[in-house]
């Protein structure tokens, strides 16, 4: 699309162009324009190759050709160009060291441009050694190219400054003895300082403790407080993205990192307080790859005293001063993706986020380096046990999605016999998908407790997955099945079926005596094969009577199998 626009609008002749630029509203041609700016790249996601190594299919391939298309219309004429320029620097994404020290030139030398940015995004790991040395093979060759601007502003004048400073410094820095070590940050941080109106921000963060967390970013940011500006930086913000490495994930995924890869890895959140305290419209946390420990930094301290963050690193006091305040206060939406956290670390994480209204966590794959509680009783709660948070600390949410491949060993961590008895109970929770695993504790369980006594009365939007603990082991073998081994797993699952549409009929009954406000239901099948006989059974088959039931009390009702 950004070829054939820049192609029609550049290339259409002389005379069309004069004709058409003239009499069209600059409103319209915005329109088009906006067409051109490039979709944020996901959360999760590696940088991209060569731009012409790109496929079509891959997520970076729009956005490179929509920012080519910008760029083109930004030369085919003065007004076109007066019209695109501001949308070329709407969506900024840094993918190496040298885009990085070509941005901050950019902005320093034109800090008018920094308000047009609205998404930034960083692809790399700034403590990380290789891109430490980077950075300081690079700086010497864009340093004299750096230039003044009067009436910069005091964060570019402070930002040129700090140039000048490496300028003089950087022959006698060496990157292994540390010293340039930080500058990586540094150089960032007056990038964020810049981008006056961001609302969005990516941060690739370390996931090994081979490299150091973003502590200097964090104070530079955390200062500007101090500073006398008409307008503070990162006031805007209301998304941040903090992005395990996912170029090092794959690496120790594949067993091919050259670090000590650790029991428990992963970013962690929980050493980034002071930034989301400098963002204070900061409502929404994304998160890839985290460790699963949301305690917050102080508290660790306190019970591992002499950490990394030991003297207050996590927004504490000192002992006799109480405990910190919840690091996540303000935000209302948290999206786990490919976590380990476990129900035990939610419980800790809805403490830390008072006023959330959304949980969303994915769960990664490789989880099974948790050993199971020793004192489990899976008839009793433990004390952080999610159900226990779920009904004292969650007095705003509105959506929770959040699953598991298997919780054996840790039931008491989820509730009284592994099950989320609490969500019965809580009146604001509107969106809910959940796994009949939660839901019951075992499969034998749904004949004995209505599906509809189990879920909370407000409920407008229900996903349940079908899916139980104890089916874990099936995961690596379905894969690899054989027509007949799916054949024979249909036949063995016929009294299942049976019990759950027979539960699913009940609760289609029932639904208007207790659900008033429910309009979706959803069944999503992990196992296809429960369901489905390759030839002669498809998965609608089984649900047209619940479909039907449903559609009576004037619930929308579906049903999908995940793709194995």
């Amino acid at each position: 699309m950004a070829t054939t626009l820049s192609t029609g609008l550049a290339l259409a002749g002389p005379r069309d162009d004069r004709a058409s630029l003239q009499t069209m509203p600059p409103e319209i041609i915005n329109l088009i324009l906006e067409y051109l700016v490039p979709q944020p790249p996901e959360i999760g996601e590696t940088r991209p190759v060569a731009y012409h190594q790109l496929m079509e299919e891959e997520p970076w391939f729009d956005f490179t050709r929509c920012r080519r298309g910008l760029r083109s219309m930004c030369l085919a004429s003065r007004r076109l160009s007066q019209l695109a320029f501001p949308l070329l620097y709407r969506v900024v994404a840094l993918w190496d060291e040298a885009s990085v020290l070509l941005f901050l030139r950019t902005l320093t030398d034109k800090p008018e441009y920094g308000p047009w940015t609205r998404y930034l995004s960083c692809h790399l790991t700034l403590s990380e050694l290789l891109v430490i040395r980077s950075f300081r093979d690079l700086l010497p060759r864009y340093l004299d190219t750096f230039r003044a601007t009067l009436g910069g502003g005091v964060l570019a004048t402070a930002a040129l400054k700090f140039i000048h400073v490496l300028r003089a410094a950087i022959p006698s820095m060496v990157a292994t003895e540390g010293d340039f070590d930080h500058v990586p940050q540094m150089l960032l941080s007056f990038i964020l300082m810049l981008v006056a109106k961001v609302e969005t921000i990516l941060l690739q963060v370390p996931i090994s403790d081979d490299q150091q967390e973003y502590e200097v970013l964090c104070t530079q940011l955390r200062c500007l407080n101090l500073l006398d500006l008409e307008a503070l930086p990162l006031q805007h913000v209301h998304t941040l993205m903090l992005q395990g490495d996912p170029e090092l994930l794959e690496q120790i995924e594949n067993d091919e990192c050259e670090c000590d890869v650790p029991e428990v890895w992963g970013s962690q959140p929980r050493k980034y307080a002071s930034l989301f305290a400098s963002c204070p419209r900061l409502t929404t946390l994304e998160v890839s790859s985290d460790d699963g420990v949301w305690t917050s930094a102080y508290d660790e301290d306190r019970l591992f005293p002499g950490g990394p963050g030991d003297g207050g690193s996590g927004g504490g006091g000192d002992d006799d001063k109480g405990p910190a305040p919840p690091f996540l206060g303000n935000i209302k939406h948290i999206y786990l993706h490919n976590s380990v956290a476990y129900p035990g670390d939610l419980h800790h994480l809805l403490l830390n986020a008072p006023m959330l209204e959304t949980l969303y966590m994915s769960p990664r794959d490789d989880a099974d380096f948790r050993e199971a509680l020793e004192d489990n009783n899976p008839e009793i709660a433990h004390p952080e046990a999610l159900d226990i948070a779920l009904a004292s600390h969650a007095k705003h949410l509105r959506n929770l999605d959040v699953s598991w491949q298997d919780i054996s060993g840790f039931e008491s961590l989820v509730g009284p016999d592994g099950r989320l008895t609490s969500l019965a109970t809580m009146p604001t929770l509107e969106v809910l998908c959940v796994q009949m695993g939660l839901l019951y504790g075992q499969p034998a369980a749904v004949l004995e407790m209505p599906l509809v006594e189990l879920l909370p009365p407000n409920l407008i939007e229900l996903v349940l997955e079908d899916w139980w603990f104890s089916n874990v082991v099936l995961l690596s073998e379905l894969p690899t099945w054989t027509s007949a081994q799916k054949v024979r797993y249909y036949q063995s699952s016929h009294s299942y079926r049976v019990n759950a549409l027979r539960t699913l009929v009940r609760f289609a009954r029932d639904v208007r005596s207790r659900l008033l406000k429910l309009k979706k239901v959803a069944l999503v099948c992990k196992i296809p094969w429960t369901w489905v006989l390759e030839g002669a059974v498809d998965i609608e088959f089984h649900f047209e009577e619940v479909k039907r039931l449903f559609l009576e009390q004037g619930v929308e009702f579906s049903v999908r199998s995940d793709e194995v």
